[in-house]
């Protein structure tokens, strides 16, 4: 019963974060992260120590949406719990058009800390495909 409201509170954090997102309202994206956050990206790690530097980087990446994105949703959400305050979370998501279509899709990990009872992401990377080495 635990573990199940566990991983419902990180959907729903994320769930919010997503639709926040989806509105550009930067003011309340920042509130779903852990300071210093970091973007890991391929070619370059972002950090953002403070919400006034986050809220840019997102004006940045939402910005950079084409003109006909309008919402995304998660496709699939897998969660680790590390200990009882650290989740790794794999995520695919898909971008709509104002039609309702899709027009495109990706995945991002996110690391998360539970602080004060509230899931929050300090750690956030797009990534395209992950290989496991044996």
């Amino acid at each position: 019963m635990a573990i199940a409201t566990e991983r419902q509170d990180i959907v729903d954090v994320l769930e919010n974060y997503n639709e926040a997102f989806g509105k550009a309202d930067y003011s309340d994206i920042v509130n779903y992260f852990d300071y210093p956050a970091s973007f890991n990206l391929q070619d370059k790690t972002i950090g953002a120590s403070c919400k006034f530097k986050l809220k840019l980087i997102y004006k940045k990446i939402r910005g950079d949406l084409p003109d006909y994105y309008s919402y995304s949703k998660w496709d699939k959400i897998d969660i680790q719990l590390i200990d009882d305050s650290i989740a790794i979370v794999n995520a695919n998501f898909s971008r709509y058009k104002d039609d309702d279509t899709v027009y495109d899709s990706g995945s991002a990990q996110y690391h998360m800390r539970l602080i004060d009872n509230e899931w929050k992401i300090f750690t956030l990377m797009p990534y395209t495909k992950i290989k496991t080495l044996n």
